[in-house]
């Protein structure tokens, strides 16, 4: 086989690759939401930031200093502390286009 030949075998095998992983990836991402405040006056805050697998959630609160490991994502709102008449929401984050980029050309 020549050396040509080689090179365009190795590059198709790297983009089948790097298909079949982008495919992995997409299917088995969590899903990213942010928990929310919303107050009487309509100010909005943003309190923390998660992620839902198929069998539990994360959340870290947007200060960094406190961390939940929850059963389901909607639990998170439970750790939300806010003033009276004030809400709280899950607001889920869209999917992001993913990108495969092959590190090893550069």
């Amino acid at each position: 086989m020549s050396d040509n030949a080689e090179r365009e075998q190795h590059l198709a095998e790297q983009a089948a690759f790097s298909e079949r992983a982008a495919a992995m990836v997409a299917a088995q991402a969590p899903r990213l939401f942010a928990t929310v405040v919303t107050k009487q006056d309509a100010d909005t805050e943003i309190i923390g930031w998660g992620m839902e697998f198929d069998d539990s959630a994360y959340m870290i609160t947007a200060d960094g200093r406190n961390q939940y490991f929850l059963a389901e994502a909607e639990n998170a709102l439970m750790y939300v502390r806010s003033e009276p008449g004030a809400t709280a929401d899950l607001v889920w984050v869209a999917p992001a286009v993913l990108v495969s980029r092959d590190r090893s050309q550069t």
